[in-house]
């Protein structure tokens, strides 16, 4: 891949496949903004532009410029071969759509929530029982009963290549599926909350960032169902989202899941804010020590 070719590849692509998803899409799909991805906050403060046929980004508390540019900031580089190197490794894939494609399909102007975001590249073939995701799962120190009650074998096919991919998928919401495999994580269909009902409906929830959390906490508690009902957030962009259905719903008790960072803990703070006093319960402080609940037990 040489500097050109770079230039010219997704930078919301990029963006979904390093974990980062829009807070919200403007100007008929050519503008997107992002939580910053060098710093914590709750208030979005990046956004990259469709302009000239290619992606640029600004960061109001930093700085900005190309695809090329971001990799080189995001991951510290000093060398452009080197941000080079790591967009083809990270591409390798092959579901990265380029600047051109995406200018030929722009997503629709301002959405009211990140669900209706689809990414138009990944088609869903078939929906199997897990297995050869299994390794995968292991390495993340879940134990396989609970992660094939939950998660299926997700087969796609990028469809600006042909090539035919799979990986370990929860169903969400929207009817969509949260995909991820060692390579990367992205979604199939439109973007949204996960749920699962708890076996006793007692008017408790349980709040987690994600589903390698939810799995994480069952494997440690020994058990493959929750008594309390279950959300995933499946991104931290969700979490008006979430709060707008816990409200709706009143839940008597939350209890939040969330990362032991920045952001997790305005994440709490918005939480505890939000409802009456002793609702929500934090329970962070089962992985202290840790960023979140998986890494307690991530082998990789």
């Amino acid at each position: 891949m040489n500097s050109d070719q770079a230039k010219k590849l997704s930078l919301p692509a990029l963006l979904e496949r390093l974990g980062h998803q829009p807070t919200q899409i403007t100007k008929g799909g050519k503008e997107y903004w992002y939580l910053s991805p060098f710093r914590q906050e709750m208030i979005a403060s990046f956004h990259t532009s469709f302009l000239g046929g290619k992606w640029i980004w600004n960061d109001f508390g930093d700085t900005g410029g190309t695809v090329i540019d971001f990799v080189m900031r995001y991951k510290g580089y000093h060398h452009v071969q080197e941000a080079l190197q790591f967009l083809e490794a990270i591409f390798k894939a092959g579901m990265a759509p380029s600047a051109a494609q995406e200018e030929k399909s722009p997503q629709g102007a301002l959405f009211d929530s990140v669900a209706q975001v689809e990414n138009p590249v990944l088609e869903l073939k078939r929906v199997t029982p897990l297995k050869m995701s299994l390794p995968y799962i292991a390495q993340r120190g879940i134990d396989e009963a609970v992660a094939k009650l939950y998660l299926k074998e997700v087969h796609f096919i990028n469809t600006n290549t042909g090539k035919n991919y799979f990986a370990a998928g929860i169903k969400n919401v929207s009817g969509g599926y949260e995909i991820r495999n060692p390579y990367f994580k992205s979604s199939i269909g439109k973007k949204d909350l996960s749920f699962a009902p708890g076996e006793e409906g007692r008017g408790v929830v349980s709040v987690f960032e994600g589903v390698m959390d939810f799995l994480t906490y069952l494997t440690e508690e020994k058990r493959l169902r929750m008594p309390e009902d279950v959300i995933i957030l499946n991104s931290i962009s969700f979490l008006q989202r979430a709060k707008s259905y816990l409200q709706a719903r009143r839940y008597t008790r939350i209890l939040t899941f969330f990362d032991n960072d920045r952001t997790g803990e305005l994440a709490t703070e918005d939480f505890l804010s939000s409802f009456p006093s002793g609702v929500v319960i934090p329970q962070n402080q089962r992985y202290s020590g840790f960023v979140d609940y998986n890494s307690k037990v991530d082998l990789s």
